[in-house]
């Protein structure tokens, strides 16, 4: 029977195994023939699926492609031809109800593969085509058959042209052409990933890349090569619906509306822009965004993007473009470099002018022109990274306004490094939206400190800094907006603020000829400070170095810095009562440093223990007391004391101090109150260490009343509290003289020597020193009666009433021994007599005479009570005038202790005469003094002295 016939003869269920057969063995003729001449039997969907399931996968494709397109266009030949090559044998032996029962066996895939089953608009053919690629995938592995196996019918279908290039493609270039060594996806893997997990997947090898690898440079190559075509089957995925496996999985890790692919790429960018800008710049700057796509000529001219659609996600990419430099956290060189680049890109992005290099000098920097201020309607909460790419964010909104913002924000960064003090893009924004004045402030300040204190810089170099922070403050403009001041990033700071800071600069770095210049030279009615304020920044600049000096003296330290800048601009504020006190200030304070001076708990004087002391002079009372002999510096003591008070250091720079120039009669009560209180001081420390000639010679020389005059009456005293010339509040400047020197006369005149001072031998014709002493003391009492304050004059008779009877006794035993040794020496004479009668002198009165001739007045009272004290209170005056008179003594013995006299004390008489006139003179004034006062007191009129007078 010819083969025709026995074809014919075949059942339908003994035709489509037979078909099954020719598939398995890849009989792609036998099958065609088979299929053409059976196709009432085996309809094409029936044909489809008979292929899909027994066709290996393994087959090359262009063996049965044009079978395929025989099948697809309907055009199948009627197979007589190939009809005797048919070879039926592999179902000729089976019965019908054998072959129906193999049929029913028969298990044929459907045309549809279960992720795209829900496309009901596609055609069986290219459920096929893809079904059949994904089989090719899955079973072999070997991606490059799809291709051959899909091209040629690209034009059956549209969708299957979108499918192929957003599916296949972006697989195959990652596979074989850009990353061959990566283990890559599968096909439905890939097909089935959406957003954020097929962006991250797409990019992932350029995430790994390491940074100074070549393999960098291909970034916009990935997003042009794999990310664009595969963004092409975006509107098919928002179609698709998710099959049951993929909702469930979806429940715990999508949200019920997540943001399209576009919007996914453009967030990846602005995420990774955070870690890794260098990549993200490269991307922008090579990637021409949505509209530039290598689709491999596959798309033929078709458009996946429309117009209204690219101008909105151009607009978007800008927008994230933006938005990847408010991420920036480094503030590296580099950095700043790679935001430039981007910066300019986005501006030829939206057709803008570039910004000027970033190596332009301070005079090219961009100025500020924001038609609405950023500060002022933008908070903090802007550059949060969950916000900084929404669309109404006015930070990153694509526009002149925002590229203007991130321009400035740019080149403030740049001035920041050059400044040695880097901060990052995202820092800095911060510090613009939220920082108040005092943080600004506290910026400025630590920027200017690290400069004063790196590196050295000349002039030219500081001025540039000034110019840098100015342009910071203001960017280039004057205008001012809301509250802020300027519209820098020291806005909130006022220009004077400013200017103050990098005065102190200046200061700092010991470019005090410039700041004179800049600050002082400049004319009044165009310079950066007023002349007072720049005088309180340098006498606050020098008290910093003062007051954090660790020694006084001047040629060292902080002592030194202060002397430094003090002497720099004292010439510019002569008349300055501010400068005069500083001066006299770090005077004394360089003076004090010669001492050894420890205050409270061990440690060492410092030059700000004056300023913080109430009363700086009660420091001179713990100097003199830690330094042996040091009150024989007298004169350096007082200069010292006299620039204590003049500087007032504790007030030298409060704002509400007085500064007025100085009153010269003012300051020159002021200088001598110090001087008295100084020798005051001198006086104690040498009586502590028993130098009474020193303390003797300081109150006679240089504590005497200038216009010795008789005691104040009680209306006038003001002085009521006990008395140290350590404690500033014990005097005034009103008795500040007469109550150090009477307090001082009163403290040498009490002290008792130690007795291996006042040892005496009598030998040859030396005066007895303990009477000499007791002389000295005496005569200082005396000038204390002077100028005590009468209520005080009780306390100063109670130690004169002791040296009078000290002095009482010493004479007894002088005169004894005396008598002594003239009667020895009387019987050693020859010839001489042994008795002489001596003659009594009848007791004298004292009061009233012997003839009451009249009544005597309350003065003559008063003067005969002074003439009696005058006897005892001066007991040496009549004796020295015995010895002058008809006794005769021992007049080599007078001119020893008249000598003695003159070298301890400090007189300027030459004979004992003269001394003994010069004590005459103090006991009349004395015996005066207490006659007009008993006088006072008895409610007398005095009489006139002509002896006074």
């Amino acid at each position: 029977m010819p083969q025709l016939q026995k074809l014919e003869q075949l059942s339908a269920p003994h035709c489509l195994l037979l078909a099954v057969h020719y598939a398995i063995e890849c009989n792609i003729g036998a099958l065609g023939a088979l299929t053409a001449l059976r196709a009432a039997d085996l309809d094409l969907e029936l044909v489809l699926r008979l292929i899909l399931t027994y066709l290996p996968e393994s087959a090359d494709p262009s063996t049965y492609v044009e079978y395929l397109h025989e099948l697809a266009s309907g055009t199948r030949p009627s197979g007589d031809d190939d009809a005797a090559s048919l070879d039926i044998s592999p179902v000729e032996h089976l019965s019908g109800s054998q072959a129906r029962k193999k049929k029913r066996s028969l298990e044929l895939l459907p045309l549809a593969l279960a992720l795209y089953k829900n496309e009901i608009e596609l055609d069986p053919f290219t459920h096929f085509l893809i079904h059949r690629a994904h089989n090719i995938d899955a079973t072999t592995g070997v991606l490059e058959l799809i291709p051959q196996l899909i091209v040629p019918f690209l034009n059956h279908s549209e969708y299957l042209r979108a499918w192929f290039i957003s599916t296949v493609l972006p697989l195959l270039r990652l596979s074989y052409e850009y990353y061959p060594q990566t283990p890559a996806p599968s096909l439905e893997e890939f097909a089935r990933l959406r957003g954020r997990r097929a962006i991250e997947l797409q990019l992932s090898n350029l995430r790994q890349t390491p940074k100074d690898t070549p393999g960098r440079e291909h970034a916009a190559r990935d997003l042009r090569g794999v990310v664009g075509p595969w963004m092409c089957g975006a509107n098919d995925r928002k179609r698709r619906k998710l099959s049951t496996e993929d909702r469930r999985a979806s429940v715990t890790e999508k949200s019920t509306q997540e943001p399209d692919d576009w919007e996914c790429l453009f967030e990846w960018l602005v995420h990774t822009s955070r870690a890794d800008l260098p990549l993200v710049s490269s991307v922008i700057c090579e990637w021409d965004g949505p509209d530039d796509m290598d689709l491999g000529g596959y798309e033929e001219g078709r458009d996946y993007v429309g117009d209204e659609t690219r101008r909105k996600l151009e607009l978007r990419y800008a927008q994230a473009a933006l938005a990847c430099l408010y991420l920036v956290e480094s503030s590296s060189t580099e950095t700043i470099q790679t935001a430039h680049a981007l910066l300019t890109r986005v501006s030829e992005l939206l057709n803008f002018d570039p910004p000027p290099g970033l190596n332009v000098s301070v005079d090219s920097l961009p100025s500020y022109g924001l038609k609405v201020s950023m500060a002022q309607q933008t908070s903090t909460g802007a550059l949060r990274e969950e916000n900084i790419f929404r669309p109404d964010n006015a930070l990153t909104q694509p526009g002149r306004d925002a590229v203007d913002l991130l321009q400035l924000l740019l080149f403030s960064v740049c001035l920041f490094s050059s400044l040695q003090h880097p901060i990052s893009i995202r820092e800095f924004a911060r510090m613009y939206l939220g920082s108040d004045f005092s943080e600004q402030s506290a910026l400025l300040q630590k920027i200017i400190h690290s400069l004063s204190s790196g590196a050295k810089k000349d002039d030219e170099q500081w001025r540039t800094i000034r110019a840098k922070l100015l342009w910071l403050w203001n960017w280039g403009t004057n205008r001012s907006e809301g509250d802020r001041h300027a519209q820098g990033i020291f806005g909130n700071m006022d220009n004077i603020s400013c200017e103050m800071e990098i005065l102190k600069g200046l200061l700092e770095s010991s470019h005090y000829q410039l700041a004179i210049q800049i600050y002082i030279q400049t004319p009044s009615s165009h310079g950066p400070l007023p002349l007072h304020i720049v005088e309180k920044v340098v006498l606050a600049t020098a008290m910093h170095h003062y007051d954090n000096a660790s020694n006084g003296n001047r040629t060292r330290g902080g002592m030194k810095r202060a002397s430094d800048i003090i002497a720099a601009f004292s010439p510019c504020f002569p008349s300055s009562s501010r400068f005069q006190r500083m001066r006299a200030l770090l005077s004394a304070t360089h003076a004090m440093s010669f001492y050894s001076l420890t205050l409270q708990h061990g440690v060492p004087f410092q030059p700000v223990n004056i300023r913080v002391t109430a009363d700086p002079l009660s420091l001179l009372r713990k100097l003199l007391q830690q330094n042996s002999r040091s009150y024989t510096h007298l004169d350096d003591l007082i200069s010292i004391g006299q620039n204590l008070v003049v500087a007032m250091p504790s007030t030298l720079i409060d704002d509400d101090a007085d500064t007025r120039p100085v009153d010269l009669a003012a300051l020159e009560n002021k200088k001598a109150a110090a001087e008295r209180r100084v020798i005051g001081m001198t006086v104690e420390a040498a009586l502590s260490e028993d130098d009474f000639e020193t303390a003797y010679s300081y109150v006679v020389n240089r504590l005497t009343p200038p216009t010795p005059s008789p005691a104040a009456s009680p209306a006038t005293s003001t002085s009521s509290q006990r008395f140290s010339f350590g404690l500033y509040d014990s005097i005034t400047e009103e008795d500040d003289a007469e109550d150090v020197a009477w307090r001082a006369a009163l403290e040498a005149g009490r002290h008792h020597s130690s007795p291996s001072s006042s040892m005496w031998s009598r030998s040859g014709t030396t005066a007895r020193p303990d009477l000499r002493r007791l002389e000295q003391r005496m005569e200082l009492l005396s000038q204390a009666l002077l100028l005590a304050p009468p209520r005080h004059l009780e306390e100063v008779l109670a130690v004169w009433q002791e040296c009078e009877k000290e002095m009482t006794t010493l004479l007894a035993e002088e005169n004894a021994a005396e008598e002594r040794f003239n009667d020895a020496a009387d019987r050693r004479l020859p010839g001489a007599f042994t008795t002489e009668t001596v003659a009594v002198q009848p007791r004298r009165e004292v009061g009233r005479g012997a003839v009451e001739e009249a009544p005597v007045g309350l003065f003559d009272v008063a003067r005969g009570a002074a003439a009696a004290f005058s006897k005892t209170a001066f007991p040496l005056r009549g004796s020295n005038r015995t010895a002058s008179g008809a006794e005769t003594r021992d007049t080599t013995s007078d001119r020893g202790r008249v000598s003695m006299d003159l070298s301890d004390s400090g007189s300027t008489g030459g004979s004992t005469e003269e001394r003994v006139r010069k004590r005459d003179m103090v006991a009349s004034a004395v015996t005066g003094g207490l006659a007009s006062g008993l006088g006072w007191v008895l409610g007398a009129k005095p009489v006139a002295d002509p002896d006074r007078e």
